[in-house]
C-alpha cells in the first residue's frame, strides 16, 4: 500500500495511528460497503429466497452470518511431508477425501 501511495512505509504506520486517519478510512469503507440498513435488506432478501428453495441463497446468507463455515481438516504425520512416500501421500489425500464425501452424503438438498 505504502509503494502505491508513494510513501515510506513508516509514514504509512504513522498515519495509521492518527484518530483523523482512521476516521476517514472508517467513513471509506463504510461508503463502499453501504449502510447496516441496506446490508439488512440484502440478508433478508437471501434468507426468504433462501425459504423459497434457492439453495445458492442459503448457502450465501448462512456464509455471510457465519452459520456455514468450511470445515477444517487437519491431517497429522510424525514425519515431515517430504518423507512420505508416494503411496503413503496418496493414502492420506484418499482417507481425507472419503470423510469429505461422507460429510457431504448427510447435506443432499431434496
Amino acid at each position: 500500500m505504502a509503494a502505491h501511495l508513494g510513501v515510506n512505509i513508516s509514514t504509512l504506520r504513522r498515519w495509521e495511528k492518527k484518530d483523523v486517519f482512521v476516521e476517514q478510512w472508517k467513513a471509506s469503507v463504510d461508503s463502499i460497503q453501504g449502510s447496516p440498513e441496506r446490508t439488512l435488506r440484502l440478508l433478508d432478501t437471501l434468507y426468504s429466497k433462501a425459504l423459497e428453495g434457492d439453495t445458492k441463497s442459503a448457502q450465501l446468507y448462512l456464509q455471510a452470518t457465519n452459520r456455514m463455515a468450511p470445515p477444517t481438516v487437519t491431517v497429522q504425520s510424525n514425519r515431515k511431508t517430504a518423507e512420505l512416500s508416494d503411496e503413503e501421500l496418496d493414502s492420506l489425500i484418499a482417507a481425507v477425501a472419503e470423510r469429505e464425501k461422507a460429510s457431504r452424503n448427510h447435506l443432499k438438498v431434496v
